[in-house]
């Protein structure tokens, strides 16, 4: 077995933590090294990446993850640590979990981002329509498999996968999705049309957003482009998958009172 360890290598406590646990880890006899760069070397068959830090450093690896078709898990050092399974502390019993095969593998699906038919982004969490400047409203007409859905006066739009549902979703008014759904949830952000609520669809849906001025898209917190009037965002299921490993039950709903409360 081997171990990648992703952390933010410009934060000298974090990477204090991560030797730590690349030490207890070749104590006992687990390979290790640390991600390079933002990619992943030639590794073995059975490689796995520990996230280390807070849920942001956990999406911006699983994009690296899911690229490689490697399983990842999180260790905890940020505020909340909603995606992150483990503490520094029980790092150890993670490890023997995962040297005895006490694990599960669990792929979740991801979104595509299309712009004028062009593919830019594969998303984790959720991709962020926002308005252009921090004054005004945008406006941008929607559809939902071909159907058209109303058009949005307000902040913008959040489009997310059940991964990222308990995210900017949920602070903007969006639902929670129980476990082991896979659907898109489209929330509006300080929507100033009142009939333009949250709607949950297939994950094998097709949302399209026609922009009647500008704006900005940001994927897992990422902002990559900026769109204009008549531009076309396609959002769809993406052909990654990204693996993650789960050591224990999850009580989806325990976790949101203990870490958002």
């Amino acid at each position: 077995m081997h171990l990648v360890f992703a952390v933010h290598i410009g934060k000298a406590s974090l990477m204090s933590t991560c030797r730590r646990l690349m030490d207890i880890a070749e104590a006992e006899g687990v390979s290790c090294s640390l991600l390079d760069a933002d990619d992943i070397p030639n590794v073995p068959d059975d490689t796995v990446i520990v996230a280390v830090g807070g849920d942001g450093n956990f999406i911006r690896t699983a994009q690296i993850a899911c690229r490689k078709g490697l399983p990842l898990f999180g260790v905890n050092c940020g505020r909340i640590g909603f995606l992150t399974e483990w503490t520094e502390n029980a790092f150890s019993e993670a490890l023997n979990m995962l040297q005895d095969g006490a694990y599960t593998i669990r792929e979740r699906a991801m979104l595509a981002v299309r712009v004028n038919g062009e593919h830019l982004r594969d998303c984790f969490n959720d991709l962020l329509i926002y308005k252009h400047s921090f004054s005004g409203v945008m406006k941008l007409s929607l559809g939902i498999n071909g159907q058209n859905a109303g058009d949005l006066f307000g902040d913008g739009l959040v489009v997310a996968t059940a991964n990222g549902a308990t995210g900017y979703s949920l602070s903007a008014g969006g639902p929670i999705i129980a476990d082991g759904l896979e659907t898109m949830v489209v929330t509006p952000i300080c929507a100033h049309t009142l009939h333009f609520r949250p709607v949950v669809c297939s994950m094998d849906s097709s949302v399209e957003v026609i922009m009647d001025g500008k704006g900005v898209l940001a994927a897992d917190g990422d902002r990559f482009r900026s769109v204009s009037r008549g531009d076309r965002i396609c959002i769809t299921r993406s052909e990654q998958v990204t693996k993650l490993m789960t050591f224990r039950d999850r009580n989806l709903f325990r976790l949101i009172s203990e870490k958002l409360n």
